[in-house]
């Protein structure tokens, strides 16, 4: 389930009443100023265009009581404005559109102050407003979000914490003036708190959080929304002479302000008149004066809403003098400034609650109410501790629970998953994305709390960046004809990164100082059918050198993750799986390496992968048991094929026959050379070499042919990780348990995951997850003893289920000339071969685990090598038996495409049947057959075995 952002979660379902259609009545003179000379309509959609509103209110004009009416009675408008200079008795127009439409808000404007028919409008008790026309059309703003707030203020106070501003004014010119400016104040506040989105979707959310403004004309009206509203009052803005108990009162203004303030002290009040004697009174009773005659009366109402109600930057004053002493426009900035502010500013604004009220104003209510619960104590470091690692914490969980759009300016440690661009975060970005989302809303990060479970910090450069850079660079037409993986690597390298993109990298290596790991993230890449594993290229940069050279490390290997689309081995996979060069397109996932530095190398306690499907179970588990790889160091271990422990995650005690780990890979600290051959920095070394402290947790000690779990002891150091799996001193085979049900639960498949696990740290790290794609039908497959015991070859392990039809070729190793220190040869064997088939399906015949990067272990082929084989098996052989591949990514990729593979016993291989066969074709290490009829392969996924025969 997808969490969204709490910082906007409430804000959807906020202002959920708008005005959309407005009728005004007014005389065809009237309606020139308004149309013509005021231009309403395009002021309109310019101010709300300018302020980020949604759609501007269309305008009707009616001419006439009548007409009015009539367009009442069809029904659509939200709101009436009528002219005074009508010659229609304002009373009774008002009366029959409240007749009509009972609810219909109905304004009367007036074109001036002293409008010769302004005295009646005192008289309209059915009009909902009194307004004066200035020739300001934002009064038409005003008027409409002045109606909007009224709608919506009950509602909106229930689902969150909105703030409301009450105006106590009875003067219609004064209101007429200062609502629009109170307005635009607030639109333009919320425009500058909407950076604290992180995307832009919450931006458009956060425009609806603004605080509303309720205008009241006496005592009981202003009394009556405090009190309504109490606990969502932002501020009081009231004039000082006006009716209370039905009576003028020349101190109304003051009586209201004490009863406010004896109730809420924490309340900025704000008194007006046109009589500045009242000025020393209210600043002797702790309350802002505005003399009301004064010529910069606006701009004084301006400021004083964004200095008390904590719009614009949260200003950091000195308490003796008052001036300025530093200044946060964001959250970041707050958290950054809280540290090292003058202790006397910090306990001042603590001691006002100024924190929680600016943070209230950006819209933060959650965390404002956090804040404003801590409360300055007798230690204030205590207390401005607490309030950092508030606002931090809160901002780390916000950026957990979305996916934020990259901001220079508010990057940090606590931004968690960004994306640079706007185009797709490709098959790895949108498969992190996802499981993280499910991971916050499962529940499991909370339960596995002590091992910081969690995906890696993530930034993706969205796919429109690597199709930005092909086209500036018109690198299409330079590649067209190109084949040399090395050649487009240099075309790439030779091109720059734009600017915009390079001052993004700048900002992110800031923030992440240790190892990087630059990722492939094409738009195919682990997708349902045709996962494309480990076709791309990653780059590891250990990213010890200085600012300069980390920047053109991170750029290089950029480019070159870019470049390998157009690689050898994945136009070899975009051919097998029917798709063209145009469809792919790459995104690049950046990400720190999870690991410790062991002296001069990097490296994670263990890296494993993990699938929710074991397609070959031990004796007493079951394949929904799942199975999972572990290894000390880089996972590399595990995806390239080399030796690693195997178990059952939901039997983790149980022993399995092992091959012992020798070997681990390490990120080395060294310069990243993106032509260098392969992961030059990424080394393979003894188990040996790794420092004993890194192993302690993970190795058993063999003391005279006994093993002994005493760190003490001395003797020749073996991987089990008994720690982890007998002792559950990490429990690795409990997370992997639960991370194994929750993908397959929400992907609605079988799953593999790739983790890694860092002691030192305490970190569970989920680098990737993907579905696991299985060749084979839902038909029943049987076979028969008979059959058995005939057959070319029987495999008693399968993945895949169904009868294999129209293949006619057969590549087979020879078991004569088999050499195990020759696997590399072999590999160059099968590219050519593969080469002749001409894209026809065959099957293959091999010894070990195919595919391995390490040559002991079977032939280091790549997928594009063997990219038409359609049946793969693998022979057990006495001095070369492994554990079958369930990790790597050779073979995620060959079962992706629906190939069958196979593992066979070599007593079951009868390669005699062939001898009186015509070869098509010799090798040093293989022989090819070609059969006019088609081999007869049937595999049974469900009884986990499978035939060869010769048709």
């Amino acid at each position: 389930m997808m969490v969204q952002d709490p910082t906007w979660k409430p804000f959807d379902q906020l202002m959920q009443k708008h005005i959309y259609h407005v009728l005004l009545v007014t005389s065809d003179y009237d309606r020139f100023l308004i149309e013509e000379d005021g231009r309403i309509e395009e002021v309109l959609y310019e101010e709300y265009t300018q302020l980020g509103l949604s759609t501007p209110p269309t305008l009707t004009f009616a001419s006439s009581a009548g007409e009015a009416l009539a367009l009442v009675r069809s029904g659509g408008f939200g709101l009436v404005i009528t002219m005074v200079d009508l010659d229609e008795n304002l009373q009774s127009l008002c009366h029959e559109i409240k007749s009509v439409q009972p609810g219909l808000p109905v304004i009367v404007l007036s074109p001036s102050a002293s409008h010769r028919r302004n005295p009646e409008m005192h008289h309209l008790k059915e009009a909902d407003y009194l307004f004066y026309w200035q020739g300001n059309p934002r009064i038409f703003l005003a008027m409409v979000k002045l109606v909007e707030d009224r709608m919506n203020l009950e509602h909106d106070t229930q689902i969150a914490d909105i703030q409301a501003i009450i105006l106590v004014e009875d003067s219609v010119r004064f209101y007429s003036t200062y609502l629009p400016l109170m307005y635009t104040c607030l639109i333009d506040n919320n425009n500058s708190t909407i950076l604290e989105a992180l995307n832009d979707w919450g931006k458009h959310l956060r425009m609806r959080g603004r605080p509303k403004i309720l205008l009241a004309g006496n005592y009981e009206e202003a009394w009556d929304l405090l009190t309504r509203y109490r606990g969502h009052i932002l501020g009081l803005i009231s004039d000082i002479s006006f009716d209370r108990n039905g009576i003028h009162d020349n101190e109304a203004g003051f009586r209201l302000a004490e009863a406010v303030h004896q109730e809420n002290p924490e309340i900025p009040i704000a008194l007006q008149s046109t009589d500045r004697a009242h000025q020393k009174q209210a600043w002797d009773e702790g309350f802002t004066f505005l003399w009301k005659q004064s010529p910069t009366l606006l701009s004084d109402l301006y400021d004083y809403m964004n200095r008390e109600y904590g719009f614009g930057p949260f200003i950091f004053r000195d308490p003796r003098t008052g001036k300025e002493i530093a200044r946060a426009a964001s959250m970041k900035e707050l958290q950054e400034v809280l540290p090292s502010i003058d202790a006397a500013s910090f306990a001042f604004h603590s001691a006002r609650n100024d924190f929680s009220r600016w943070l209230r104003a950006q819209g933060l209510f959650s965390l404002a109410r956090q804040v404003h619960a801590i409360k300055l104590s007798k230690d204030p470091e205590e207390t401005r501790r607490q309030i950092t690692e508030t606002i931090r914490g809160y901002r780390e969980s916000r950026s957990r629970r979305t996916l934020t759009q990259f901001d220079r300016g508010s990057f940090d440690e606590t931004i968690y998953f960004s994306r640079i661009g706007t185009g797709s975060l490709g098959g790895k970005g949108r498969a992190l994305a996802f499981i993280d989302q499910e991971l916050r809303s499962s529940g499991l990060m909370e339960k596995w709390k002590d091992q910081h479970l969690s995906i890696p910090p993530t930034v993706v450069l969205c796919t429109d960046l690597f199709r930005n850079f092909i086209d500036i660079h018109d690198l299409a037409s330079q590649l067209t004809g190109m084949r040399d993986d090395r050649d487009i690597d240099r075309l790439f390298l030779s091109q720059s990164i734009d600017k915009e993109l390079e001052a993004d990298l700048q900002s992110l290596l800031a923030v992440w100082k240790m190892p990087l790991a630059v990722r492939s993230s094409s738009l195919l890449e682990d997708s349902h059918f045709q996962p494309f594993a480990g076709v791309y290229d990653t780059c590891m940069l250990s990213s010890s050198g200085d600012e300069t050279s980390r920047l053109a490390e991170l750029e290089d290997a950029i480019r070159c993750v870019w470049a390998s689309t157009f690689h050898k081995k994945a136009r070899s996979y975009l051919k097998a799986t029917e798709h063209m060069q145009e469809e792919e397109e790459m995104a690049v996932v950046i990400q720190p390496v999870v690991g410790s530095w062991w002296g001069n190398l990097y490296y994670p306690t263990a890296g494993g992968v993990a699938r929710s499907l074991d397609f070959w179970p031990m004796p007493d588990t079951a394949s929904k048991d799942g199975v999972a790889q572990l290894a000390f160091g880089l996972g590399k271990t595990v995806v390239d094929g080399f030796p690693s422990l195997r178990f059952c995650p939901k039997h983790p005690k149980k022993e399995m026959p092992q091959k012992r780990q020798e070997r681990f890979f390490a990120l080395e600290d060294r310069p990243f050379d993106p032509l260098g051959e392969g992961d030059e920095h990424v080394v393979l070394k003894s188990v040996r070499e790794a420092e004993g402290t890194s192993l302690s947790s993970v190795a058993t000690i063999l003391v005279d042919g006994q093993e002994s779990e005493q760190a003490t002891d001395s003797g020749i150091r073996l991987i089990t990780f008994h720690g982890m799996l007998r002792y559950e001193s990490f429990p690795v085979a409990a997370i992997v348990t639960d991370l194994l049900a929750l993908g397959e639960g929400a992907m609605r498949t079988p799953v593999e995951i790739e983790f890694a696990i860092d002691l030192p740290t305490s970190t569970f790290t989920l680098l990737q997850i993907r579905p696991i794609a299985m060749a084979g039908e839902e038909e029943e497959v049987h076979i028969s003893h008979k059959e058995q015991q005939e057959s070319l070859l029987y495999a008693d392990l399968v993945i895949g289920n169904g009868r294999v039809q129209g293949i006619k070729d057969l590549v087979a190793l020879d078991m004569e000339t088999f050499d195990q220190g020759k696997m590399a040869e072999m590999a160059l064997e099968l590219e050519a071969l593969n080469q002749g088939m001409e894209g026809a399906p065959y099957a293959l015949i091999a010894a070990g685990r195919i595919g391995s990067s390490d040559p002991s272990q079977g032939i280091p082929v790549s997928w594009s090598q063997i990219s038409s084989c359609q049946v793969l098996v693998e022979l057990r052989l006495p001095a070369l038996r492994v554990d079958p591949s369930q990790g790597a990514h050779f073979f995620q990729n060959l079962t992706s495409l629906g190939c069958f593979a196979l593992t066979a016993n070599l007593e079951n291989w009868h390669p005699e049947q062939l001898e009186p066969l015509p070869v098509v074709e010799r090798t040093a290490h293989f022989t090819r057959w070609h059969f006019e009829r088609d081999l007869t392969i049937k595999v049974d996924g469900r009884g986990g075995q499978a035939i060869i025969s010769l048709g």
